[in-house]
Parts: C-alpha cells; sequence; structure tokens
C-alpha cells in the first residue's frame, strides 16, 4: 500500500505537460522601426515540440503591422515553421505577445539549432532593441526547465532572408516568440488517475485473498 501512496503523490505531482514561453517582453512601446529581420538564437536539448509563435506587440494596443514569424534551422537557413500576423490575423495576446498556434505543434528533437526570427515592423508597430552590449530587452527568458538553451547571440538582416549580421546579446530584440512543451509529456491526469485506481484495486483485491 505504501507504494500505491508513494505513486499516487509522486504522480500527480508531475501531472500536466507544461507549456513555456520562450521570451517575456516588457510591458512598453517599442523604440525602433525596423522593418528587417530580426531573430533570436536558440538551441534544443531535449526533444520539444513548438506549438504556437509569436510576436512583439509594441504598446500592447493589437498589431498594427503586417509582421512574418519564422523559426529557422539557422545551420540549412531553411524555414521550418512559420506564422503571419496583420491588423486582420492578430491571433491571441497574453498583454506582451500575440500568438497563432501551429496547425499541427512543430517537433524539434535534441540537437536542433534554430532562430526565432520577425520582420515587418515599422513606424506603426515598432520593435524592441536593447542597443546597449550585454543587455537583453526580454525580462525573462524561459528554458523549459533545460529543454532549450539560449546562445547569447542574436541576429538582424533584409527583409525576406535569414539574417546573418550577428549581435552578441542573448534576447536583443522585442520581435519573435514561440511557445514549446516537451515531446514527450507525462500522462495526462485522466491517465495518471486511472492507472492509481488500478494499483488500488489490485492491492485491495490481494489482501481480500489472503484474508480469506
Amino acid at each position: 500500500m505504501r507504494f500505491v501512496y508513494v505513486f499516487l503523490v509522486l504522480g500527480f505531482a508531475a501531472i500536466g505537460n507544461a507549456q513555456f514561453t520562450a521570451y517575456l517582453y516588457p510591458q512598453v512601446t517599442g523604440n525602433q522601426s525596423f522593418s528587417g529581420a530580426l531573430g533570436m538564437d536558440f538551441d534544443v536539448n531535449q526533444d520539444i515540440r513548438i506549438t504556437a509563435l509569436g510576436i512583439f506587440d509594441s504598446g500592447q494596443n493589437g498589431i498594427q503591422n503586417n509582421i512574418d514569424c519564422f523559426i529557422y534551422n539557422r545551420e540549412t537557413q531553411q524555414i521550418v515553421a512559420s506564422r503571419y500576423f496583420s491588423p486582420g490575423n492578430q491571433g491571441h495576446g497574453d498583454g506582451r505577445t500575440n500568438f497563432l498556434d501551429l496547425a499541427s505543434p512543430l517537433f524539434l528533437p535534441a540537437g536542433f539549432k534554430g532562430s526565432i526570427v520577425a520582420q515587418g515592423y515599422g513606424i506603426l508597430e515598432k520593435n524592441g532593441n536593447s542597443f546597449t552590449s550585454g543587455n537583453t530587452y526580454a525580462t525573462t527568458l524561459n528554458t523549459g526547465g533545460g529543454l532549450i538553451s539560449f546562445t547569447g547571440r542574436s541576429r538582424n538582416g533584409n527583409f525576406g532572408l535569414f539574417p546573418t549580421t550577428v549581435d552578441l546579446n542573448v534576447a536583443q530584440y522585442g520581435a519573435g516568440n514561440f511557445k514549446f512543451v516537451a515531446a514527450n509529456p507525462v500522462p495526462e491526469p485522466t491517465s495518471m488517475a486511472i492507472l492509481a485506481f488500478s494499483l488500488l484495486s489490485v492491492h485491495r483485491t490481494r489482501r481480500m485473498r489472503r484474508a480469506k
């Protein structure tokens, strides 16, 4: 019986497949009007799935420009995920970033080297830029408990191309963002409950048999 109680305590403590947001941007108006590509690099340490792409919402008043968001494989410079924002396609916001869900979560294996890139900011919808070396525009970087890591580099470049000019700040820009989960989640609550009660039932049956 002790095993069942330990399972219940530890099992339910681990329930759920937590979703993480890579960058937490400040609730401010952007300070730069740059229409080109702005990227920030990350590495995948354990298999993950990208569930949504997002963009910094300057002034938190909705998206005023047509802004594209991509995840690039920075080794091949190929786009592996994309979402397109506009005043008519705002997505859903968290008060700092507007997100559009991917139709199907994107699997990224351990070892993947990526860059989250946004382009199309301008006068009506300004991006953020920390400008000062060593500073980050994002107030928090979330690795998902080590699922990913941030490389210490950001990048910029021309509209429509993978940005190749490297900046030395880990999160130089208020621009692209993404949500992710572990690719191998722990069992959902319903499954955990069924398993727990099954164990209790087996234990109860064994006790009844021994009592006869």
